[in-house]
């Protein structure tokens, strides 16, 4: 009896294991680009009452295990609002450089104008993996909202600009 419970209860583990790791979604230009997409249509219909929703670190916004999040910023690179990083809050980020030269928010900027969204390339902390930088694809779309520009963007690490245009042959990527 002893011996059928604890086949029984080990199996049982094993199938719960599978299923909570079948349920984690993975970080992909597609759930980037979609979770952008919902922020933009927030951002649209609430402005900065949006901010909240998508800050909420248990909310559909933060995804991946953590690392997909969505930052908002305007036209300029002042970032309104940045969920892991809140320090940046508030900040004129236009000369900003990643480790590269990169400078990733004037980029942003820059595609969201002249595009109205795409895809720029940078390398950027991983929240999940501790100090370091990675390779980092972000997709950026700007919404309007009472008459103020929000740009909102949500990246993804270990994915090239080859891939998007594979993924997503019809959007800008920005190229230096």
């Amino acid at each position: 009896m002893v011996k059928k419970t604890l086949i029984i209860f080990t199996g049982l583990l094993v199938a719960l294991f599978f299923t909570a790791n079948g349920f984690a979604e993975e970080l992909t230009p597609q759930l980037a680009k979609a979770k952008v997409e919902a922020a933009c249509k927030l951002l649209e219909a609430e402005g900065e009452a949006a901010f909240a929703k998508i800050k909420d670190p248990n909310g559909e916004f933060r995804f991946a295990d953590g690392d997909g999040y969505i930052w908002i910023q305007d036209l300029n690179s002042v970032i309104y609002m940045h969920p892991i990083k809140p320090s940046l809050d508030g900040k004129d980020m236009s000369g900003f450089a990643d480790k590269n030269g990169t400078l990733l928010f004037l980029n942003f900027s820059e595609i969201c104008e002249e595009k109205g969204a795409g895809w720029v390339p940078y390398v950027w902390p991983r929240p999940s993996k501790g100090d370091g930088t990675f390779p980092k694809i972000s997709y950026v779309k700007v919404v309007k909202h009472g008459g103020k520009d929000y740009l909102a963007g949500a990246g993804m690490y270990d994915v090239v600009p080859a891939d998007i245009k594979k993924q997503f042959p019809g959007d800008a990527i920005y190229e230096e």
